[in-house]
């Protein structure tokens, strides 16, 4: 009986000791709530995600002022939440030179309207395309022409 009295007195022991421990632990608490959020997903013209770009929030009251900023994930995505002003709210996205900018009418009547404006269009592309194309013709030109005058001279 002794053995068995030692027992039990060991393990009431034992869970006195634990019982201070317990109090140091803590739980934890999600507060939710509605909200209607802006999903933004920023890819390249190649379909490859903008990673980690840079993304800036313009509010209609004052669009040169950043109203807030973040950073997309790996994916490209960002998800976060307006003020309650209406109006034309400008998200602009960048990253490593390439951006773009999307602007959006939020408002209690309005419809939600998107319109993205792209650092680079098709106009500017085929600019680009016929500079370089300039560029590598007069590099070729100004090649054969000392070539042609070295041969000419010897």
């Amino acid at each position: 009986m002794s053995q068995c009295f030692r027992r039990v007195a060991a393990t009431a022991f034992a869970a006195g000791l634990c019982a201070p421990l317990s109090a140091f632990s803590h739980a934890a608490l999600i507060e939710a709530e509605t909200a209607q959020a802006i999903r933004l997903h920023a890819l390249y013209d190649t379909g490859e995600p903008m990673s980690h770009a840079q993304v800036i929030i313009y509010a209609p009251d004052d669009p040169s002022t950043p109203w807030g900023q973040g950073v997309t994930d790996r994916d490209g995505r960002l998800e976060f939440v307006l003020g309650n002003e209406p109006g034309r709210w400008s998200f602009q996205v960048r990253q490593s030179g390439h951006g773009a900018m999307v602007h959006m009418e939020i408002g209690a009547d309005a419809p939600v309207i998107m319109t993205a404006s792209s650092a680079q269009g098709w106009g500017q592309r085929l600019l680009m395309v016929a500079l370089v194309a300039w560029g590598a013709l007069g590099t070729a030109a100004f090649v054969y022409r000392r070539k042609g005058g070295r041969n000419a001279s010897a």
